[in-house]
């Protein structure tokens, strides 16, 4: 299990880092981490099952993850979260 969650950990900040680079992509990753090791593990390492699996649980997502998903922040997170839907 624990090395299941360190090649988690590994995806995690591609999966929702692609399509950009910077500090606001660490973040973002970094918010939605947690949501993604309890929601979306059994996707892992593939990124559009993750991004998928991700959408699916929208409800369920912190408040800090669903605003990457929602664009909660102006600017780059906006087009980031086009390109999560």
């Amino acid at each position: 299990m624990i090395g299941r969650i360190a090649l988690a950990a590994c995806f995690v900040l591609p999966v929702l880092a692609a399509g950009g680079a910077g500090a606001n992509e660490d973040q973002q990753a970094a918010l939605c981490r947690g949501d993604v090791m309890r929601l979306c593990l059994s996707a892992v390492p593939d990124r559009d099952a993750i991004v998928s699996c991700m959408k699916v649980n929208r409800t369920s997502l912190s408040a800090g993850c669903r605003s990457v998903f929602d664009g909660g922040t102006r600017g780059r997170a906006a087009a980031r979260s086009a390109n999560l839907r």
